[in-house]
């Protein structure tokens, strides 16, 4: 019974069966890493959360910025 549950996990990827192994070892599918920029909080109503956050208004909206923090991101709608 164990022996069927972890056929799987000892089969190799379909990836590499499909494609065969040469070609996955002379041209790697790129991949896409992830952005270590923080995306604002889009909230009706901003605050600031701790002391080195400041607001800045512009294009008519409101942002609110941190220097120590990236979570503490936020602007209004």
């Amino acid at each position: 019974m164990f022996k069927l549950l972890l056929r799987p996990v000892l089969q190799k990827p379909i990836l590499s069966q499909r494609l065969g192994s040469t070609l996955l070892s002379s041209n790697p599918i790129p991949s896409i890493a992830p952005s270590l920029t923080r995306a604002f909080k889009v909230r009706t109503s901003v605050k600031k959360f701790c002391n080195d956050c400041y607001m800045v208004r512009r294009k008519g909206r409101l942002y609110v910025y941190c220097k120590t923090n990236g979570r503490h991101k936020q602007r209004q709608p």
